[in-house]
């Protein structure tokens, strides 16, 4: 049987394949569309953030004034000789050609097989241009100034964008010498930058503060935050009012954002804001007052703060040693550190020393004995020269004894038996309450970040139990020392000088500011203040006794013509590295009968005795009040009317 057999041209595969071909066909082409169309301002966004680079402009810093207009910071002018990379991006690359066809040469007549080191052809390229221009530099000056292949390396690839500097902080002669000499047409400018300049050296050092580079600078608000980004370092205030009004002082930044070709160079620039300067502050400070203080310190080491009574004002804030903040700027060098850190002048003492307060602290206790009615003004107690405590007896630093003396009479001599009694007939309870209201343990206000009022210390039953109870349980000895400013009391200058300010003023809470401010509203509410709980009388019959402490007792080195002051001197001991030594203090406000300004005084002792509160501590009192009254023009006629 003959079976026919019939062919076919068709293939029933051809069609699938047909047909996946011209689904991928199509998937490729909608791929295409996506990308091309609908991903358009993506890409087109990207390839700008390829070819284009941020250029930050730090603002230049306010200025910082002294209550009558006196400048005590400003920003001055450093120079330094510089190079842009774009200028001489020509130059690189022929240097770069010229080294290459050397090397290979080289290479040639070797028969060697290896390459070129091209990375190491480019850094050579580099050097030789930059050391032909640093060469003209030296030429001209006659200097030896050297750089490094770190030193560009790392600026081309960091801060390529930014001038590079071939010699940093010219002096005024090389400044002056460059810039009529530079040929007009050379690529070396002179780049002109900002340092914080201090005028008055290390006066006020600690209230003003110094500045640091800031590497942390937050960007993000600046345009072209995801921009390849090239800043110029900004400084940021480390202490003082530089670190206080840090966002106030400080300007806006500005920046320039550039087109760059393949190799990073500037093409165009598209956009440009300019920086701004920040706003100037105006301080509390009197400079004149400020340095007729520290005159007197002489090379003393101590504190002083003088505050406006009513306003609280600070209108001096001594610390010694101090610093030259215009030695810390641009940089701190390792010699300068070294140096303050071996004078221990880093410490702001006005407002981070902690000292226990001496017979200062007497003032505190005759208010509590007279609010307690363990005194008053009329009270007699007999000195012979000690009081005893159960088995000790304390001394009086009058060792024969003052005899039978009132309330006024003690302050005035700086009786320490008298306060012994008072302090133990009136409790620590009592006095550590008095202690408190008047804000002992409490921050003063002022804006300054350096200030340790939470490591001040009120001696209390309580504080010994928890902080020193290896030292026994409270006793009446510790009431006795306590009494006198010894024992665990301790406080800062700042403290008590505003507890001096506020007693002034017969209020317990002084508010203070190291900023002035003409139109200031001060009463006991800003101050957060009371009237103190004692009588007119009781009042006065203390402040008898501080300027009878001026006018025959322990303070007459702070004796003034013409103006009552009412004060009150100290002699604390203090044990550094076991070595027993002495602080000279004193606090004094006047005019006595219509207070204007109140101040402390601490002078650290160096060898045993060297110091004592009257005789070391008045005279500094002494220069402070005469400056202040003979710069408001008082007269002893205006203050009695």
């Amino acid at each position: 049987m003959n079976v026919e057999k019939t062919y076919s041209k068709k293939n029933p595969r051809i069609p699938v394949f047909a047909w996946v071909f011209a689904f991928a066909f199509a998937l490729l082409i909608l791929a295409l569309a996506y990308r091309q169309i609908y991903l358009y301002d993506f890409y087109v966004e990207k390839g700008k953030r390829q070819s284009m680079r941020r250029v930050i402009e730090p603002g230049t810093r306010g200025d910082i004034y002294d209550r009558n207009g006196k400048l005590l910071v400003t920003n001055e002018p450093i120079f330094s000789a510089v190079v842009y990379f774009n200028d001489i991006r020509k130059e690189f690359r022929e240097e770069y050609f010229r080294l290459k066809k050397l090397e290979l040469l080289r290479l040639a007549q070797i028969k060697s097989k290896d390459r070129p080191n091209y990375n190491e052809i480019t850094q050579k390229a580099r050097s030789n241009v930059l050391n032909k221009y640093l060469q003209q530099i030296n030429s001209i000056l006659g200097t030896e100034y050297q750089l490094t292949n770190k030193d560009y390396n790392r600026h081309f690839l960091q801060k390529q964008l930014l001038p590079f500097p071939l010699v940093k902080n010219l002096t005024a002669r090389e400044h002056a010498i460059l810039a009529e000499r530079i040929p007009v047409n050379s690529p070396i400018q002179i780049y002109t930058g900002t340092a914080r300049y201090y005028p008055y050296g290390d006066s006020a050092s600690h209230a003003l503060g110094y500045v640091a580079n800031n590497f942390d600078e937050d960007n993000s608000k600046i345009p072209g935050d995801d921009l390849r980004t090239y800043t110029i370092v900004p400084t940021i205030g480390k202490t003082g009012i530089e670190a206080a009004f840090d966002e106030k002082l400080s300007g806006e930044s500005g920046v320039k954002i550039w087109i760059v070709d393949l190799a990073g160079y500037k093409y165009e620039m598209v956009r440009d804001i300019p920086p701004s300067k920040g706003d100037d502050v105006v301080s509390s400070l009197d400079i004149d007052i400020q340095q007729a203080i520290e005159e007197s310190f002489g090379s003393r080491k101590g504190a002083s703060v003088m505050l406006d009574v009513k306003t609280g004002e600070v209108l001096s804030l001594v610390t010694r040693p101090s610093y030259d903040p215009n030695t810390l700027s641009p940089y701190i060098t390792h010699k300068v550190n070294a140096d303050i850190m071996a004078r221990d002048a880093w410490l702001n003492r006005a407002t981070q020393g902690l000292y226990p307060p001496g017979s200062t602290f007497k003032v505190m206790t005759a208010m509590a004995g007279l609010n307690s009615g363990a005194i008053d003004k009329t009270s007699i107690k007999t000195c012979t020269g000690g009081y005893r405590v159960g088995n000790r007896i304390f001394p009086c630093h009058k060792r024969s004894g003052h005899g039978n003396l009132d309330l006024v009479g003690a302050l005035a001599h700086s009786c320490n038996v008298f306060f012994y009694e008072t302090g133990i007939d009136t409790g620590i309870e009592t006095i550590a309450k008095l202690s408190e209201d008047f804000g002992m343990t409490k921050s003063s206000g002022i804006e300054l970040k350096e200030d340790s009022w939470r490591r001040t210390i009120i001696a209390t039953p309580e504080f010994k139990k928890r902080r020193r109870q290896y030292d026994g349980p409270w006793s009446n000895g510790d009431t006795a020392n306590s009494s006198i400013g010894q024992g665990y009391m301790l406080f800062t200058p700042m403290q008590m000088a505003c507890f001096t300010a506020s007693f002034a003023r017969g209020e317990t809470r002084t508010k203070a500011s190291i900023l002035h401010n003409p139109k200031r509203k001060t009463d006991s509410q800003y101050h957060g203040a009371e009237k103190i709980n004692i009588n007119k009388a009781d009042y006065n019959t203390i402040v008898e006794g501080m300027v009878s402490a001026v006018e025959n007792g322990t303070a007459k080195r702070a004796r003034l013509d013409g103006i009552k002051v009412a004060a009150k001197s100290g002699t604390a001991q203090v044990s550094v590295n076991g070595k027993k030594l002495t602080l000279a203090w004193m606090i004094a406000f006047a005019p006595a009968d219509a207070p204007e300004v109140a101040i402390s005084v601490i002078v650290e002792g160096e060898e045993a005795g060297d110091v004592g509160g009257g005789r070391t501590a008045g005279p500094i009192v002494k220069s402070a009040f005469q400056k202040y009254f003979s710069a408001t023009n008082r007269t002893a006629l205006e203050v009695e009317n």
